[in-house]
């Protein structure tokens, strides 16, 4: 029925993404209550309980919290501790000793309690280790306590102990598992949408050859975006001449910025030659401007040409607004290396 919880322990529910891969905990949530002591070992019984209606022997775990069972859904396949779960919805109950918690996901999601717990519906099991908390948590609560980029670690937090557990995702391939579906869907006839596509894969440096379909497909929109990921790709493959081709076009139709962006990034590929080109490309486009001439300090610098880098770096000085502290500090820098006769694209 829809009432409110029983025992006065609220209901909660928390949800955060790892990748693209929501999981979500419910729970209820009882309070120390002045209990503070005679929780672990007490009031949560270590180990298993005769609570069981089915064997009415040990074999019944803690619900891990309060009134229905407490659950988590995990939108995709994950790893537990190291060990693979399917996607769905469990049951989260626990066995509780002094030096270990058992972890048990039970097909058995929809109990109340553990009252008619049988293992026969366990999906895994896992064993971790509790840790001391310097301070009281009055309210029982899970908490993501550390998010990373495919990864994150949940934990039980109650009275002085928290339970925490590690869940792995496997982010790559799930989201380009995604993708695939959705460049054949209705979201494949952006061109913006294919090109994030294909930037998820470049910038990651996998699955090259479907991002290089992906940007193929988006470059049938012309724009500067879409030609760059397209030159991307295929300098990702090492197609040099098809990417330099690409970005002849791109440039064509590219902002002063981009243009100079794209020198620099050619510098970072270690092709000088090919940056100096495009810089020099942009001067004779755009003229004698802050942002180009601070390009052009940079490719003759990194061609070892000091002479002329420290021409241009005069120059962007020159232009640069007197009250713009920070970028005449950075310029002076820069220029004290060159006389030092130190490549300023250089880390050190």
């Amino acid at each position: 029925m829809d009432l409110p919880p029983s025992g006065g322990n609220p209901r909660a529910k928390i949800t955060e993404e790892v990748g693209i891969t929501d999981i979500t905990l419910s729970y209820s949530r009882p309070d120390v209550s002045g209990r503070e002591g005679k929780i672990w070992g007490g009031l949560v019984t270590y180990g298993f309980t005769t609570q069981s209606f089915i064997t009415n022997k040990n074999t019944s775990p803690w619900r891990a919290g309060a009134n229905e069972n407490t659950t988590i859904t995990f939108e995709h396949d994950v790893k537990v501790e190291g060990k693979d779960l399917k996607a769905g919805t469990y049951a989260l109950f626990m066995a509780v000793w002094p030096e270990k918690a058992t972890l048990i996901f039970s097909n058995q999601s929809n109990a109340w309690g553990s009252f008619y717990y049988e293992d026969k519906y366990d999906a895994l099991r896992v064993d971790v280790k509790p840790v001391a908390l310097d301070k009281n948590v009055e309210w029982l609560k899970y908490e993501f306590i550390e998010q990373k980029e495919k990864s994150c670690t949940i934990a039980l937090e109650w009275e002085k102990l928290m339970i925490p557990f590690k869940v792995d995702v496997d982010v790559d391939n799930i989201v380009i598992n995604r993708l695939r579906e959705q460049v054949t869907s209705q979201k494949g006839f952006n061109q913006l949408n294919l090109v994030a596509a294909a930037n998820y894969c470049l910038n990651k440096n996998i699955n090259l050859d479907e991002a290089l379909s992906w940007a193929q497909r988006a470059s049938a929109f012309k724009s500067y975006a879409t030609l760059r990921t397209l030159a991307t790709a295929y300098e990702k493959l090492n197609r040099l001449k098809e990417a330099d081709s690409v970005m002849t076009e791109a440039l064509a139709m590219a902002t002063v910025n981009q243009c100079i962006g794209y020198g620099r990034t050619l510098i970072t590929q270690k092709r000088n030659d090919r940056a100096l080109e495009v810089l020099l490309a942009a001067k004779t486009r755009f003229g004698d401007v802050a942002v180009v001439d601070n390009g052009l300090m940079y490719g003759y610098s990194a061609k070892g040409d000091f002479k002329n880098a420290l021409v241009y770096a005069d120059k962007a000085l020159a232009q640069t607004p007197k009250d713009n502290d920070t970028a005449k500090k950075a310029l002076e820098g820069q220029i004290a290396k060159l006389k030092e006769q130190k490549d300023i694209n250089a880390s050190n």
